[in-house]
């Protein structure tokens, strides 16, 4: 689930609009690979040679070579962002294969108590006007020992199966890996060769398994990859644990690539540390030199709205008062990321359920209004749970393939737009 991350420190950092999703043309230097230094070439002596002929044969002539500089790359992400524009939104098939703790089991999908995923469930998710799912999977516990990681193969196809169910319904399909920092995906400079090993077994093998899908599935790196319980968990990591993220993500984007097939030109989902969106997280981001790839964050704006809590920062009614923390933040993620033709993806936003659905509706109108502004995609986060003591971002009820609350799913699609 999702990160606290402070937005009211971000409401005066940025003054920019957004671009409508479409980026700009023109590209910056930290798209662009700068020309490789010019290699000087060494002078060669023009001395006369004697006029007596010497004995020794003159060595043969080498012809002295200067590197040819480097073509500086220019991105063209124009393929992504159309398919982004087909996209109205996304809901995200939570708790199910991102659960953990029943080991290397087929019934992990269902130990944090939801059903099993079937066809129609994901068909009743389609109906209702989403356009595309997110298929989170935490793979740590259906893996073989170092150095291959190999995945239980009862546990990818299952995944398969259900990445099928949302092609077959004629959806737009996101895997990830969920869950791995809870186990094994822990970014300190003693730990990143082995976690990156790890993190390219587990792409490979899945890249290789999807290589023929066609772009409608997308991979999505890691999931709020951060060092857990330190003091900058949820804002934005150090220095130091960004740039490991920066080269994760890189060595993702490589296995990927890396198995062809459709694969070389497939959308791959990048994130920032924690998938967090404020300054911090993405002053030092790193873009691929990649044209099929998009920036993921998490976006539970504002953070007192759309959680619970006894404190009494947290509130529950919607006058409109706090979308400035939205607009802002928008704007920032528009100034690093858009503007310079890179797309942007909310992979996990929601509010949870306190028992004022016609405030959440009047939040989500106003959420996914300033998304529209900025041609950006969002993926609403469902755990399967309503009317628990746990986090009630449940928006779908999997046993009866019904609504638990049909106003709030019917307000985001109203909320929505795709071309």
């Amino acid at each position: 689930m999702m990160a606290i991350f402070s937005i009211a420190m971000m409401a005066t950092l940025f003054l920019g609009g957004c671009d409508n999703g479409k980026g700009s043309v023109a590209k910056t230097s930290e798209e662009s690979v700068s020309s490789s230094e010019e290699v000087t070439t060494p002078e060669v002596s023009t001395e006369e040679s004697s006029s007596v002929e010497s004995s020794t044969p003159e060595p043969a002539s080498q012809e002295l070579k200067t590197q040819e500089p480097k073509e500086p790359f220019v991105a063209d992400r124009s393929a992504v962002f159309e398919l982004f524009s087909h996209i109205n939104i996304g809901w995200n098939l939570g708790n199910t294969l991102d659960a953990h703790g029943a080991g290397n089991s087929l019934n992990a999908e269902t130990y944090w108590g939801n059903p099993k995923t079937t066809q129609e469930m994901i068909d009743a998710i389609a109906a209702q006007g989403f356009k595309a799912v997110r298929i989170p999977v935490t793979f740590a516990e259906h893996l073989g020992k170092a150095p291959d990681y190999v995945i239980n193969e009862k546990w990818l196809d299952r995944v398969q199966e259900i990445v099928d169910y949302a092609l077959n319904a004629g959806l737009y399909v996101m895997i990830d890996t969920h869950h791995e920092p809870d186990f094994w995906l822990k970014p300190t400079a003693d730990k990143e060769e082995a976690v990156t090993k790890e993190l390219t077994a587990i792409w490979t093998q899945v890249a290789e398994r999807f290589k023929d899908y066609d772009e409608r599935l997308m991979f999505e790196g890691m999931n709020e990859p951060r060092n857990k319980g330190t003091a900058e968990e949820w804002n934005g990591g150090t220095k130091q644990e960004r740039e490991i993220i920066n080269r994760m993500n890189q060595a993702f984007v490589d296995a990927v690539r890396s198995t062809g097939g459709n694969n070389e030109k497939r959308i791959l989902i990048l994130c920032t540390y924690g998938n967090n969106a404020g300054y911090t997280a993405i002053q030092d981001f790193k873009v691929p030199e990649d044209n099929y790839i998009a920036v993921a964050v998490h976006m539970y704006t504002p953070y007192y709205f759309t959680y619970a809590g006894t404190d009494a920062s947290f509130y529950d009614t919607w006058d409109g008062s706090q979308r400035a923390s939205i607009v802002n933040t928008l704007k920032q993620l528009n100034n690093f990321f858009l503007k310079k033709d890179v797309p942007v993806i909310v992979t996990e936003f929601g509010a949870v359920n306190k028992g004022n659905s016609e405030e959440v509706i009047k939040w989500a109108t106003d959420y996914l209004s300033a998304m529209n502004d900025c041609g950006i995609k969002c993926f609403w986060w469902d755990n399967g749970c309503y009317n628990t003591t746990g986090e009630n971002f449940g928006i779908f009820n999997r046993r009866t393939l019904d609504w638990y609350d049909k106003n709030l799913a019917d307000a985001l699609i109203a909320n929505s737009v795709s071309e």
